[in-house]
Order: C-alpha cells, then sequence, then structure tokens
C-alpha cells in the first residue's frame, strides 16, 4: 500500500512539473522607454500628440529563446497614452512564432504632488498569438504608482488579467521598479517581479533586474540588463536589449522627471 501511495505521488509530481516547466512566459504589456523600467511603468505621460518606439532583445538560458518586441507609445491626450507590444519568440524548442499582441490605455488620474504620488490606471487586452505562446487572449488592469525623491524615482505597478480560456487560472503580477540618476544621461535601474501566472495557483515568479539607462540623444535611450529569478530558476537568466526614440522631443516633463540631477 505504501509503495502503491509513492508511486502515484511520483507521477503526480513529474506530471505537475513537467507542466510547469513547459508553461511559455507570456509578457504582457510593455512600457516604451525611458517611460517604465525594464518591464515596470511610471505613472507619466508621453503628452499629446508625441509618439514612442522601442525596438528590445531578450535572451532566456533555462528556458532557451530568443524574444524580439516592437512597442509603440502614443499620447491622445497629455494624460492618456495608447500602446502596443508586439512580442516575436524564436528558438524555442526548435519552435517560433508571434506571441500574444498586448494593447492598452494608460491614463494619469493623480500628478505628483509636494508629498503624493502620481498614479495612472492600466486597461489592456490581448491578441492570441500562436498556440505555444499565448494565453488564447486575455483582458486586464493594472494601477501604476510613481514618486520622485530627488534624483531617485520609485514606481509600484499592480496588474489583474483573465484569460478568455475559463481553464486557465487568472494572473496576478506586481512589478516593483528603482530608477536612479546617477549622472545627467546615465540612469542605473532595478527592479522586482511577483507573479502568479495562468499556469499556476501559487506565486511561480520571484524575478530581480537590475541594469542601465544612457540617453544617446535628447530624443532616444539605449537600456540593459541582466534578470535572475530566485524561486523557480526558470529562466535561470536573463538579458535585455532595447533602444527608444521619442517623436517629437519636447523638453519638458520627461526632462524634469528623468534627468533631474
Amino acid at each position: 500500500m505504501k509503495r502503491r501511495f509513492l508511486l502515484v505521488s511520483i507521477t503526480l509530481f513529474l506530471i505537475f512539473s513537467e507542466k510547469t516547466s513547459l508553461a511559455f512566459d507570456i509578457q504582457g504589456i510593455q512600457p516604451v522607454h525611458p517611460y517604465g523600467i525594464f518591464s515596470v511603468f511610471s505613472a507619466y505621460n508621453i503628452e499629446k500628440g508625441n509618439m514612442g518606439m522601442m525596438v528590445s532583445a531578450e535572451r532566456s538560458i533555462d528556458p532557451n529563446f530568443y524574444r524580439f518586441s516592437l512597442n509603440a507609445e502614443y499620447g491622445l491626450t497629455d494624460n492618456t497614452d495608447l500602446i502596443l507590444n508586439l512580442p516575436v519568440i524564436t528558438n524555442y524548442y526548435s519552435s517560433e512564432g508571434l506571441a500574444d499582441t498586448s494593447i492598452g490605455f494608460k491614463q494619469k488620474f493623480l500628478s505628483e504632488k509636494n508629498l503624493g504620488p502620481a498614479v495612472s490606471y492600466i486597461f489592456t487586452f490581448s491578441v492570441p498569438g500562436k498556440d505555444q505562446f499565448s494565453s488564447e487572449g486575455r483582458i486586464g488592469a493594472g494601477l501604476v504608482v510613481s514618486k520622485r525623491v530627488g534624483p531617485f524615482l520609485g514606481n509600484m505597478n499592480l496588474f489583474y488579467y483573465k484569460s478568455t480560456n475559463s481553464s486557465l487560472e487568472d494572473e496576478i503580477e506586481l512589478r516593483l521598479g528603482a530608477d536612479l540618476s546617477a549622472a545627467h544621461d546615465f540612469h542605473f535601474l532595478a527592479e522586482f517581479l511577483v507573479k502568479k501566472s495562468h499556469f499556476s495557483e501559487n506565486v511561480d515568479q520571484l524575478e530581480g533586474r537590475v541594469g542601465y539607462r544612457v540617453r544617446f540623444s535628447p530624443d532616444s535611450v539605449g537600456t540593459i540588463g541582466i534578470g535572475y529569478d530566485f524561486k523557480n530558476r526558470t529562466p535561470e537568466l536573463r538579458i535585455f536589449m532595447s533602444i527608444g526614440i521619442t517623436y517629437p522631443f519636447k523638453k519638458r516633463e520627461i526632462k524634469r522627471i528623468y534627468e533631474e540631477e
């Protein structure tokens, strides 16, 4: 009897482990830099009529894959942005394809005061990509809080996603980010992600990321970073690179927020 119980337990464990390891890391809505850290949004907007574009590359190790993304953000009003995230996956167990395309609306409803933070909300939905890389479409909402203290900018994001596939769990994600202005055109970046994904009933990702951002010109920035999952080590390591461009550039809020010394 004990042997039979042990055999059943081991079998269930292996099945669960295999399911967890095969669950793909769905990216979700992402900010255009410098209006965020890596994946953490700031509550500030790109302003009416301005447009930001970003191309990014991510190298994941164990599981191994490349993710190339095109992000865009457009200022519908001074307080409302339209956001697009289009990711493509390659070299994932000899498979490749378009992942979920995310579209979102970010609106700032509380401006930063002397003691109070800036606060925005985000509504987002995803168009399904290739089955292997998809949540089969989902809707979500998030709250974004940002506060500057001297050269330090702190951000907190809380997201909730619901898949159109009723067999998948609801996803909850906490994103924490920090931006430290070390020099006029150089910033140290750090963020921490806590996620309960669509494929688990418990928290299955605790990932820390660090890196830096360099401003090449008044309207272009480059970001590089590295990430590590402290919980399941899946991925064991992640490397990020991106280039963001804003057009047309106005030396107003973005300069005041991101380039103060």
